[in-house]
């Protein structure tokens, strides 16, 4: 059934978020929201951007592996400076390594990168398997910095360990304050409105569910 498979596929913080989360699969809720300044981590466009496309989300989780590398990087291209792409830290706390990814992640955000931002994304989602069993994470962060970046972003979350600690727990409080229990959860918000997006029950279709409904509201 293709909700055994979900249900093994995500990570829930609490069983009856899960059940109500899986209940409402295609559903959308349309609230207003007011964004919380400087929190996050932009990979594309700007808080100029028409659309606001936010993921709470998981290094270790499959499911937001899966999102990452099958939808992320064609939005990145795609829709550029029309959509600002925010990820929060949302660790779960069955994930031993997922806290240690995101410190890594707020460390490497601070040499002022994008581009190197996205690829360690992509390389930490693309290698979970391995480093979710060893705790390795240097040997998947140095396909994406070079070995003097690499360094400088240790140095940063042994000096900066304390604002980075912060950084995520606000992530994760934001999270909690506006309800999300699983991983991905995707967030749309267009003006002052809100849409909080499913997954859809053939997550491969993810990417073509998410360019048309960012298509509509830039029209």
């Amino acid at each position: 059934m293709i909700q055994d498979v979900l249900m093994e596929v995500f990570n829930m913080r609490k069983p009856l978020a899960a059940i109500l989360f899986f209940l409402c699969l295609a559903a959308c809720a349309t609230t207003a929201y007011s964004a919380e300044s400087g929190a996050g981590l932009i990979l594309g466009g700007s808080d100029k951007s028409p659309v606001k496309l936010e993921v709470f989300s998981d290094f270790e989780c499959p499911a937001c592996g899966f999102f990452f590398l099958n939808a992320i990087p064609q939005i990145l291209e795609n829709f550029k400076d029309r959509v600002c792409v925010i990820y929060y830290e949302f660790p779960l706390p069955q994930h031993p390594y997922a806290r240690t990814a995101a410190r890594y992640v707020n460390a490497a955000a601070r040499l002022g990168d994008r581009e190197k931002l996205v690829a360690i994304f992509k390389t930490l989602f693309t290698d979970q398997d391995e480093w979710a069993k060893t705790g390795n994470l240097d040997a998947s962060i140095s396909k994406a910095l070079s070995p003097e970046d690499l360094e400088k972003v240790k140095g940063i979350m042994e000096t900066e360990r304390v604002d980075i600690e912060q950084e995520i727990d606000r992530d994760i409080q934001i999270g909690e304050k506006r309800a999300v229990y699983v991983t991905p959860t995707i967030i749309i918000t267009h003006g002052d409105k809100e849409e909080r997006v499913s997954m859809p029950s053939n997550i491969r279709n993810i990417y073509s569910l998410l360019s048309g409904r960012l298509n509509g509201l830039l029209k």
